[in-house]
């Protein structure tokens, strides 16, 4: 499949679809267009040369370096220690048609590949864990006498003052690990997944992922009590096409040079890191016995033991419900401890409809113990001071007051003055001016009939004297015209006309953009390390520190009532927009566009995050239906926010399709997967197929016996690719026109993806 179709067509949460290349219309490189208008006097050429006129262009794309943003995953992941011996490691990237924007011989051929090395088979760098060299790209380009290097060409948008990374290695590990180029279209495809129910990190829209797979197993150590330190590079292979046959001549050569765009390390060892020991460590320490206990994986501090004294059955009840004792210093100076609680609580707080308009208002203190509960208070002061930090914010409310008090001003002068005809609240336009109005009214007969009354009035005139009256008060006028009910419902159709760009700040703060993670965690030991917690939302804490936010600007008591009237509608508007964020954020529409009324979710601190950057959520309420997940952001390398809409019953959490690794189970097998459509599930187990001895003594579809490089070649009858082939044909599910691609090879050397699932306790 060379081109990619229907890319907005949408697949389900768990499924993946996998292509062979994304070829672009056109490589990279510099390109020139020329014009050439002859002259001609009929049928005559005047000129023999004609004229000419040239524009030159380039493609870009990336050549000596990519950008880091480019890698999504990594696996074995970066920095890890784990029995890897059976895994192909893999890197996904963001641009789905990276691997073949740059032109190789052979048309569809990948110009990247990944390279597995111990590091006694590179030669030292500049002290990095990786024995990289950073060099500059005209250095490079000066290659070194008696070394193999690539034969590129400098695009033109490239600086040759850039920096780039390169290995060196000798000929023999050259030869002996590097991928052939009939070889290479089978180490790169493209997955295409639904991201819905992955964490944010910079993803495809489209959920359009390349994945280039090594051709080495991850080399593995002989004692059982050692590890051995892998080193992956993402190599260029362009400019490099006549080196990579097996019978090529390098004896001229003393080493090779190439070009490194990404890597990593690991450690393999005979057992340890996996997804399902990272999913089993994460309840480790919740155990009752040996069961989980669920009331263990709430978030909040280790509840003490219970004991008799009244005290202590206090203390116990405030940590079980999820305060933390901070130490706090009242206005008048004393020092002692006030109960704190974030937004995120292990239980449903009653929702309040009450309001605070200063953090002092909403302190509540415990008469019978003498201690200050100040979360209300602390999250009132966290919204004034998100909003402090935020001087564009800060100008929209105070706009957004302004305007307000003039509306205000202009409905109840419109409304009270004798010089204006009456008019409905609802229908009155406090927006336009006097002198449209005037203008509105001053029609040509209008102007005659005043004119021809002027003439006719006698030259005295009478004397008008007007009763003397009371001014009224403005106070009691102004709380008069705001009780009125058309009055309020007028001012809140009006404010939302203009407060838009506030109910997006404060829908981020709905789900907690701009809260500091201390306020969310006031205790580490509320979230150790490799540890899974579960938490309710507190919207009483939300709409506090909305308070806060929306606290500048109220200067005098017609600010305050103007301030109460609009603000519920602010409030719904922004709890309306709460559940869309991550619909704009990612781009795909969600089926659910109602606000949550009730909002829960988890922290994970965990290598999982690490390792498995776009991991994969699914949430399941008791009646099983499908969770909206409102929010998946990494608060950290290793820590995992997610917030869903509603309350689920439980949560499964599974290896991303688009970085499912390749790989042979403990026996060396790769499992045979149905690729026909029909009566057998797409993807269904069939059978297995043996790809490797790993006692070493039997070649299989390695390129030696106890060889750790893959034996491809799709010439070879005992190559991978025909040993699949044959496989496939005789379980009856054959590859299309009996050729294996890097599509269908894919689906046969993925290892399955493993998932955990956690029941909620409500």
């Amino acid at each position: 499949m060379k081109n990619i179709k229907d890319l907005n067509d949408d697949i389900p949460v768990g499924d993946i679809k996998l292509f062979d290349n994304y070829i672009p219309s056109i490589e990279a490189g510099n390109y020139f267009i020329t014009v050439r208008q002859p002259v001609y006097n009929d049928s005559t050429q005047l000129d023999t040369d004609g004229v000419d006129a040239v524009q030159e262009f380039t493609v870009t794309a990336p050549q000596f370096f990519i950008d880091k943003a480019q890698v999504v995953g990594m696996y074995p992941a970066p920095g890890s220690s784990g029995k890897y011996s059976e895994v192909l490691p893999n890197i996904v990237l963001k641009d789905a048609g990276l691997p073949w924007e740059r032109g190789m011989d052979k048309p569809g051929t990948p110009w990247l590949a990944l390279m597995v090395f111990q590091e006694t088979e590179l030669n030292d760098g500049d002290d990095t864990g990786d024995k990289s060299t950073t060099t500059t790209v005209a250095a490079f380009q000066q290659g070194q006498s008696g070394v193999l290097m690539p034969k590129i060409t400098r695009e033109d948008d490239i600086d040759p003052k850039s920096s780039c990374k390169t290995i060196s290695m000798s000929v023999d590990v050259f030869q002996k690990i590097a991928p052939g180029l009939d070889e290479l279209s089978y180490l790169s495809h493209i997955r295409r997944i639904n991201t819905d129910n992955c964490a944010i990190g910079g993803i495809n829209e489209h959920g359009l992922f390349s994945v280039v797979a090594a051709n080495r197993f991850c080399l593995s150590p002989e004692s059982q009590q050692t590890q051995l330190k892998n080193i992956v590079h993402l190599v260029s292979l362009e400019g490099m096409e006549e080196y990579l046959h097996p019978k090529v001549d390098l004896s001229s050569y003393s080493g090779v040079v190439l070009l490194s765009l990404a890597s990593w390390t690991f450690q393999s060892q005979a057992d340890g890191y996996s997804f399902r020991m990272l999913a089993e460590n994460l309840v480790n320490s919740e155990k009752n016995g040996n069961a989980v206990d669920p009331s263990l994986l709430w978030l909040r501090l280790p509840v003490p033991a219970n004991t008799n004294t009244n005290m202590n059955a206090v203390v116990r009840q405030r940590i079980s419900d999820g305060y933390v004792p901070l130490p706090w210093q009242t206005r008048s100076g004393e020092s002692t401890f006030a109960w704190y609680r974030g937004p995120l609580t292990p239980l449903l707080p009653a929702p309040s409809t009450t309001h605070y308009p200063t953090a002092d208002a909403a302190l509540i203190f415990d008469k019978t113990h003498g201690i200050f509960d100040v979360a209300l208070a602390a999250a009132w002061e966290t919204g004034r001071e998100i909003a402090l930090a935020d001087a564009a914010f800060l100008r929209k409310v105070t706009d957004f007051r302004q305007q307000m008090n003039l509306i205000a001003d202009k409905l109840m002068h419109r409304a009270t003055s004798p010089h204006f005809t009456s008019q409905a609240i609802a229908d009155t336009d406090p927006r336009s001016t006097v002198q449209e109005r005037l203008r509105s009214l001053l029609t040509p007969q209008l102007i005659k009939d005043i004119g021809n009354t002027a003439s006719q009035m006698p030259g005295k005139r009478a004397t008008v004297t007007r009763a003397k009256t009371a001014a009224p008060d403005p106070q009691l006028q102004l709380s008069t015209f705001f009780g009125r009910k058309d009055v309020q419902e007028r001012l809140q159709q009006l404010a939302a006309d203009i407060s838009g760009e506030l109910s997006d700040w404060l829908a981020k703060v709905k789900l907690l953009y701009p809260v500091p993670f201390r306020k969310l965690i006031a205790d580490e030991r509320m979230l150790p390390n490799e540890s899974l917690r579960f938490f309710y939302v507190d919207l009483n804490w939300l709409n506090a520190a909305i308070d806060g936010a929306m606290s500048f600007g109220i200067t005098s008591g017609k600010n305050q009532l103007l301030h109460d009237i609009v603000m519920p509608g602010i409030r719904a508007a922004a709890q309306q927009k709460a559940g869309m964020i991550r619909s704009r954020i990612t781009g795909r529409q969600t089926a659910d566009t109602q606000p949550p009324d009730v909002m829960s979710g988890f922290l994970l601190r965990s290598d999982m995050v690490k390792a498995w950057p776009t991991l994969v959520i699914r949430a399941r309420d008791a009646s099983d239906n499908s969770l909206n997940i409102i929010r998946t952001d990494h608060l950290a390398p290793n820590v995992l926010l997610c917030i869903f809409s509603g309350v689920p019953d439980n949560v499964t959490l599974s290896e991303p399709a688009e970085t499912l690794c390749f790989g042979v189970d403990d026996e060396g097998y790769a499992v045979i997967r149905n690729i026909v459509a029909g009566d057998t599930a797409l993807g269904q187990q069939l059978g297995t197929v043996q790809v490797r001895d790993l006692s070493g003594k039997q070649q299989y579809c390695m390129r030696a016996p106890g060889s750790h490089v893959l034996n491809i070649a799709p010439e070879d009858p005992n190559g991978l690719v025909q040993t699949l082939q044959r496989s496939m044909t005789s379980l009856k599910t054959p590859p299309p026109n009996g050729q294996l691609t890097a599509g269908t090879l894919a689906l046969q050397m993925m290892k399955s993806a493993e998932a955990v699932v956690f029941q909620s306790q409500s």
